[in-house]
């Protein structure tokens, strides 16, 4: 508590005085002095043991304390952003086949991103082991896909180009693709 210099009053903590209303300075608090310790006749006084800031520090019961680093996943975000793009791109020409891969490489980073902030070895393992399989799963989606627009072609072409040259099929395919887009914008 700091005493008003003016007229005597305690001030409640307060920066002026409560009776007279000047200003009041505050008074620290007097710092208690250390008593030096002094080790029993019968001890003998051991130094501290040294310990380096940079290693992390055991409690009394000998127990490490709970937090954990993982690692990286650098290859598994690339590897299920190339499945992303790749599964966007290849998404028409393979009859929406590869949505599929979309829907995976979109799995695939977040399970990749989880990796760094995982909470021990087993959960990192854990979200390692999904964003590799949904990136390989995304993967042979993008190839089945393809191989099936593939074959699809080839036998579209074999069943309609019988007897006909190329640009008739063409034609007919253009002819086609434009009736049901014309159908598609009414």
């Amino acid at each position: 508590m700091s005493i008003c210099k003016y007229c005597g009053q305690e001030s409640g903590g307060t920066p002026f005085c409560q009776n007279c209303g000047a200003k009041v300075e505050v008074q620290p608090d007097p710092i208690p002095t250390a008593q030096p310790v002094t080790p029993f006749a019968n001890e003998n006084p051991q130094p501290y043991p040294q310990q380096d800031p940079y290693q992390p520090q055991q409690s009394s019961y000998g127990v490490q304390p709970p937090y954990y680093t993982p690692g990286g996943a650098g290859g598994l975000l690339a590897g299920n952003i190339i499945s992303l793009i790749l599964g966007v791109v290849c998404c028409c020409c393979t009859n929406f086949i590869s949505l599929i891969a979309v829907i995976l490489g979109i799995l695939g980073i977040v399970f990749a991103s989880k990796v760094k902030t995982s909470m021990n070895a087993e959960e990192e393992a854990s979200n390692r082991k999904k964003a590799r399989i949904m990136m390989i799963v995304g993967f042979l989606v993008i190839l089945g896909g393809l191989a099936f627009s593939i074959i699809k072609f080839f036998v579209d072409f074999n069943k309609y180009a019988d007897g006909r040259d190329f640009k008739e099929y063409f034609e007919s395919v253009y002819q086609s693709v434009s009736e049901s887009l014309d159908n598609v914008t009414k």
